[in-house]
């Protein structure tokens, strides 16, 4: 039985919960214990035990004596799986892709010098400029574009540029991106990778605003990729760092030529959509593969 903690601030855990649960489900059938942990900052270790599924919460508050086998970053931090990869275990995902990943304009500039010639010679993303929110005038170009903080995800701390008393509250005097705001009918795709290959592809379709995360009231349907598109989808994929460890999805704009706009990298994706539209098991999946690694 290999040991394996997947990691969580406690507010995402409570969130996440049957999430968590699935991973100890799918452990149980593919020889892996999963431990729920949460970061401490201030510990020595710097990370403590939450509960376990075997030992349930009376272990809560304790340290874990065994080293994982694996780790399952859940956080967003990149300083927690730069610290297990420090002590050789393996990490999903690695330092530097939860450090791209989790800041769209670091993010973009990656894929920007690392795209093959003939991708980016052509439009591949929206405009975007890095600009430290305030209160002086937009700048020229974007004053009817999105704003979104470098850090967001799910769809929160995102904007429209001339919705500046929205977006003043939570963004003043951050750093964010500014893009043009693209014609995709409030739509996106969001390409499910597992293990560097296309898993699934699903199509989310505001229904509230211009914003099309499921998590927010969008529609969502199971789509296809033409060969053309899988081809262009592959070429991001193949970009990222560690492309073929773990668990994450590229999302994309969909215009109506056929013609995909990169949007962000979700490295901490949900998966929730997959199980309401789709039969496939994606946690199943994830655990079946982290059984092999080796």
């Amino acid at each position: 039985m290999k040991n394996a903690y997947i990691i969580y601030h406690p507010a995402e855990a409570e969130k996440n919960k049957n999430f968590i649960q699935m991973f100890q489900k799918a452990g149980k059938k593919y020889g892996i214990e999963f431990s729920l942990c949460y970061p401490d900052p201030s510990a020595e270790k710097g990370i403590i035990i939450c509960e376990t599924e075997s030992r349930g919460k009376a272990c809560a508050g304790k340290w874990h004596d065994i080293e994982p086998d694996l780790v399952l970053n859940r956080t967003r931090d990149p300083q927690i799986s730069r610290m297990y990869e420090k002590k050789g275990i393996p990490v999903f995902h690695s330092a530097n892709m939860v450090e791209l990943a989790n800041n769209k304009y670091k993010m973009n500039e990656y894929f920007r010098e690392h795209l093959p010639a003939h991708i980016t010679e052509k439009k591949w993303c929206p405009d975007t400029i890095l600009w430290t929110a305030s209160k002086d005038k937009v700048d020229d170009g974007f004053e009817r574009g999105v704003i979104k903080s470098v850090e967001g995800h799910g769809g929160n701390e995102v904007f429209l540029a001339e919705d500046r008393e929205k977006w003043e509250k939570s963004l003043l005097n951050r750093p964010v991106i500014l893009q043009e705001k693209i014609e995709c009918h409030s739509r996106d795709l969001r390409v499910y990778v597992l293990f560097g290959e296309i898993y699934c592809v699903m199509l989310r379709q505001g229904t509230r605003d211009f914003r099309s995360n499921f998590s927010l009231g969008g529609s969502v349907q199971k789509t296809e990729l033409t060969q053309e598109q899988k081809e262009y989808v592959r070429c991001f994929i193949r970009c990222l760092p560690e492309y073929d460890r773990g668990m994450y999805s590229v999302d994309f704009l969909p215009l109506d030529d056929g013609t995909l706009l990169f949007d962000e990298v979700e490295e901490m994706v949900g998966c929730r959509m997959l199980y309401q539209y789709t039969d496939r098991d994606i946690v199943d999946d994830y655990v079946s593969g982290l059984a092999q690694q080796k």
